[in-house]
């Protein structure tokens, strides 16, 4: 037989509040018999998403009535439900459960599996002996309120909580870094504070004969134009005996010979690793989209005993090579400029997300011609839908850990601590490692690596141990990686964005309201105009959205709608700026430029270009244009303009494809509010692959007027490669305060750079 897999999720869980003198330290099968209701329940999901849709509680999303579910976290819950499997004589069944948020214990038929820490390391258990014809699954989830703190000094205490209470970021809960929930769970500035709990990931059963195959590590390496995989396979063994080893390859989507090899393997009793070595010749190589096409594998791992398969494993694998040379990525020994956009969990209950939801705003993220995203460390490693997305999308991924966020303080250093970072690190890179878009490992955001050498080296034990071909960075930003947030946070005007020399820019952003149909889902008519308590709750920071849509008013004081208007504006303004800015440094060696955020966990005002709803905001079009593999860009000073002023223009093409486009024609033009360019600038040009560079420049007088735009093509052969535009008009010179500079200032210093 082949192995069978029964999926163990959908709706047919139940939901019941454990007692009120039951014990979050230790679990007992009997309180199942004193629960006074049942909810229905969906797995994967959440809990507060469960008693939603029950009517228990209202809707979260709508102004500030999340805080109607604090009361959610002072429970202990029990997610149950019936299956039916009775193994054969001489089948194994072994139940995998792939996350549980975040403190849980595991029950089967009142048997105790075991008590766990973590959201990111699954739990693999040969129940073979404790099923039945009808079988009762049992997680129970300890609530929120009792998280674990792990232990620290009285300093790093008050220097944690001192910054809780002086940041936006886990306000309510300075010790959110003694846990690796997903950080964001404890409030961030752009989702709100819900400690999640439930079965947020995948939960089956897997059918095999007297054999299991547990796992199985590809590496790879590349010589005279061949491939050698070295397919590591864990194999556990109910019994000693004999058997064969088979592993096939077989291309997807593209026609190639299947390759087959074998080999006779000993199997004691218990767990054991073997290896195989495959040889590919002319290998279908793995890129992302703009390079080539990302042909995928489907590997099979087995084990047989003559005609009879006893298990087997199947994944998809790509095959390339991954290097980061100072801040330049290579792929296959390629240089590859990264374009794209920072993401983060796509709902605040991260159990609803399927891969429909994945799939659809990673195509978003594509067909603004991103190339890479960055799963941020605040948030989570993913379910595997999103790779799998990412895969075939040709999208590549630089993934942190979920660490973010110790300014003055630190992570603990305690020994249970560290047990937990390795352990779930290990999990996280033993899921992943197979992927090919995921083409670095990141130790987390925004913490200082030396400060915290006890954590960043656990992670990097665990990526170079198991993964040694990807490139590990121990956080961001760090030499050379840019978070620049003096403009937004540190009130600098746009400008600010050349100023600068980063090699590589990981964030950076503008905050923009969502369109009017958006704002009014979440927020209440009464709050809408003038902004009530429900703006700032859903991540709006009024002082700054009006700092930076101000030269985009058409009066003095706006309604809505212009302020909508405005501050989409403002957005998509400063993120051209700093976009071209980033794409022409690689002039210099610069490496890639990701924004400040693709999209959004829960409704709010916040940098997303995509809101939750899937809108775009006016921002995600430029962006596209931006993001094009071919950039035809203008630098020119960022200053006010007056009839009469000299306008001087450095012309750029930015050519992130690697073939050289040969026979182009670029034309610059300057319009003053008339159906006719009053100059126009004609050039021929050759654009060489995988390039920057200024190939001209302009110098024209500004004629008399005040709507004054320039526009810029790129064509070839009659077909458009590029085009561009910009608004003269438009000048943002408000510098920041003596108090905005003081506290940009002390930003500086608590996060590193």
């Amino acid at each position: 037989m082949t192995r069978q897999v029964l999926d163990l999720s959908g709706a047919d869980w139940q939901l019941g509040r454990a007692p009120t003198d039951a014990s979050p330290e230790r679990a007992e099968w009997d309180e199942l018999e004193r629960i006074d209701e049942w909810l229905p329940a969906t797995v994967p999901g959440n809990i507060r998403a469960d008693l939603v849709r029950a009517g228990r509680l209202p809707d979260l999303f709508v102004g500030i009535q999340a805080e109607d579910s604090r009361w959610v976290d002072d429970h202990c819950w029990w997610l149950v439900r019936e299956w039916a499997l009775a193994p054969s004589p001489g089948e194994r069944v072994h139940l995998v459960v792939r996350g549980v948020d975040y403190v849980w214990d595991l029950f089967l038929n009142g048997h105790h599996l075991g008590r766990h820490e973590g959201m990111f390391s699954p739990l693999v258990h040969d129940v073979s002996g404790l099923l039945c014809a009808e079988n009762r699954l049992a997680v129970r989830v300890v609530g929120s309120k009792w998280l674990p703190s792990k232990r620290s000094s009285r300093l790093l205490r008050f220097v944690n909580y001192f910054e809780s209470k002086a940041t936006s970021i886990g306000r309510r809960y300075p010790h959110r870094r003694d846990t690796l929930k997903c950080q964001m769970s404890f409030g961030w500035d752009f989702a709100p504070a819900l400690r999640t709990m439930g079965i947020w990931d995948d939960i089956y059963a897997v059918v095999s004969q007297d054999v299991f195959v547990r796992d199985a590590e590809v590496r790879q390496q590349f010589e005279d134009g061949q491939a050698r995989l070295t397919i590591c396979a864990e194999v556990d063994a109910h019994t000693a005996r004999t058997a064969l080893l088979r592993c096939t390859l077989v291309g997807e989507g593209f026609e190639a010979e299947p390759i087959v090899e074998e080999r006779p393997i000993e199997l004691d009793g218990g767990a054991g690793r073997h290896d195989l070595e495959l040889q590919v010749p002319q290998p279908h190589l793995w890129w992302p989209w703009d390079q080539g096409s990302p042909d995928l594998y489907r590997l099979t791992v087995e084990v047989r005993d003559g005609d009879q398969s006893l298990d087997s494993l199947v994944q998809t694998v790509g095959l390339r090579e991954v290097e980061l040379d100072g801040w330049t990525l290579r792929l296959n020994g390629r240089r590859v400029y990264a374009r794209g956009a920072n993401w983060v969990p796509a709902d605040v209950f991260p159990g609803r997300v399927d891969e429909e939801d994945y799939h659809a705003l990673l195509s978003l993220a594509r067909q603004a011609n991103m190339n890479m995203v960055r799963v941020w460390g605040g948030g989570l490693r993913e379910k595997r839908a999103f790779y799998e997305a990412c895969d075939r999308l040709g999208i590549l991924v630089w993934q942190e850990f979920p660490l973010a966020c110790a300014f003055l303080g630190r992570f603990p250093r305690s020994p249970d601590y560290l047990r937990l970072v390795a352990r779930e690190s290990e999990a996280i890179v033993r899921d992943l490692r197979t992927h090919p878009s995921v083409a670095l490992w990141c130790g987390g955001n925004e913490f200082n690596p030396e400060r915290n050498k006890p954590v960043t080296d656990a992670l990097q034990r665990s990526a170079n141990g198991l993964d040694p071909d990807r490139p590990f960075l121990a956080a961001s930003p760090a030499g050379g990686d840019s978070h620049n947030w003096k403009v937004w946070h540190g009130f600098h005007p746009p400008s600010a964005y050349r100023e600068d020399e980063a090699l590589f820019a990981s964030e950076f952003g503008l905050q923009a309201l969502p369109d009017k149909a958006t704002l009014e889902r979440f927020v209440p008519a009464e709050e809408r105009w003038p902004p009530g308590p429900s703006w700032a709750y859903h991540g709006a920071e009024l002082v700054k959205l009006l700092r930076y849509a101000r030269p985009f008013f058409q009066g003095e004081e706006p309604d809505l709608e212009e302020l909508i208007e405005a501050s989409q504006r403002a957005q998509a303004h400063a993120l051209q700026i700093a976009v071209e800015h980033y794409r022409r440094a690689k002039a210099r060696g610069g490496g890639g430029v990701l924004i400040w955020q693709l999209n959004e966990p829960w409704p709010a005002i916040s940098w997303a270009l995509v809101d939750f709803y899937r809108r775009p905001k006016a921002a995600y079009a430029v962006v596209k244009r931006l993001m094009n593999p071919v950039l035809a860009s203008l630098d020119y000073p960022l200053r006010r303009y007056r009839a009469g002023d000299e306008l001087t223009i450095g012309i750029w093409v930015v050519n992130d494809l690697p073939m050289s486009l040969h026979g182009c024609q670029l034309e610059i033009a300057l319009w003053a509010g008339t159906e006719e360019a009053v100059a126009r600038h004609s050039m021929d040009v050759e654009v060489a692959a995988d390039s920057a560079r200024e190939v001209g420049r302009a110098r024209w007088t500004l004629p008399p007027g005040d709507d004054w735009r320039l526009t810029c093509g790129l064509q070839r052969e009659g077909q458009a490669l590029a085009t561009n535009e910009y608004d003269l008009t438009v000048h943002d010179d408000t510098g920041p305060t003596a108090g905005q500079r003081l506290w940009s200032w002390l930003s500086g210093l608590v996060v590193p750079s």
